[in-house]
């Protein structure tokens, strides 16, 4: 964790450029499908007017919720095709700087685009595996969950083992997919080869590595995920309001290199999986 901090704070100018590239147009697009869908409305009724939240009539509710998870979807996606872009910029730059190669902003964020196709394919490949994976799991618990009805203490103790148990695969599924942005960086692979080569070097190491994910998780995915739910739509919200424009300047500047410090921690894990397994110099790093 040490190195992987070490190393963002001496590429952290070169990622500065990728980051803002990426993090600006995402911030963007997020506010103008909140106004433009009105998923606005409601973020508006719960800042500016709380108290109307306990009279609202349910259809009316129900019609204010509808384009808020519309527009929350979107924000999502976009955060989702930003963050690849960032984390293999990032996986670049960081490799490189392990290599004594200094790269520039434009350098790191070419290389990602060069890659892009093969990282969005792969991140796509196992986010649809998590989902059905963790779909399937959660929905074989809730159909004998709903069946027992008021649970009594030991019926919730082993439901919430059962439910531990079937969204095992999904987890393991995860942690062991983790390594698939770095691999298609640095080894320049396919996909699908990202994929197999992920859960071949985290293989022997997945509580290690899923400490390490849960760890950088705590630190930093939390934080994106406020500024992505909270400053942007409220900035979409916010009008002229000072406060809340600065706040979500500050969140968009803050948001791409969080992204880039979380893709550091990941590409130096990568490495040292990598050592761990095989005879690994610095030339391999491309």
């Amino acid at each position: 964790m040490a190195d992987a901090m070490n190393s963002l704070a001496r590429t952290w100018k070169t990622l500065l450029f990728p980051a803002i590239a990426v993090s600006v147009p995402v911030s963007v697009v997020t506010i103008a499908v909140f106004r433009l869908t009105g998923g606005a409305d409601l973020l508006n009724l719960v800042v500016n007017n709380p108290e109307q939240m306990t009279t609202i009539p349910r259809d009316l509710f129900i019609e204010l919720s509808r384009p808020f998870y519309w527009s929350m979807g979107a924000a999502t996606l976009m955060l989702v095709l930003g963050g690849v872009f960032i984390a293999l910029a990032t996986h670049r730059a960081v490799a490189s700087e392990l290599n004594g190669i200094a790269l520039t902003g434009g350098q790191a964020a070419r290389h990602a685009l060069s890659r892009y196709p093969a990282g969005l394919g792969a991140v796509l490949i196992v986010l649809m595996a998590l989902a059905i994976l963790l779909g399937l799991g959660f929905t074989i618990w809730l159909l004998p969950a709903i069946r027992v009805g008021t649970p009594n203490s030991t019926s919730l103790i082993v439901a919430l083992v059962l439910l531990f148990v079937l969204i095992g695969p999904g987890i393991w599924a995860g942690v062991s997919m983790s390594m698939t942005t770095s691999a298609i960086v640095i080894e320049d692979t396919s996909a699908l080869s990202s994929i197999r080569r992920s859960m071949r070097l985290v293989r022997g190491r997945w509580w290690q590595t899923a400490a390490f994910l849960l760890i950088v998780g705590l630190l930093g995915g939390i934080a994106i995920q406020l500024i992505q739910l909270v400053a942007l739509p409220l900035t979409a919200i916010g009008g002229g309001n000072t406060a809340l424009t600065v706040a979500a300047g500050l969140g968009v500047l803050t948001q791409g290199l969080l992204m880039a410090g979380i893709a550091a921690m990941h590409t130096h894990w990568y490495v040292d999986l990598r050592a761990r397994r095989e005879s690994l110099s610095t030339s391999d790093l491309g």
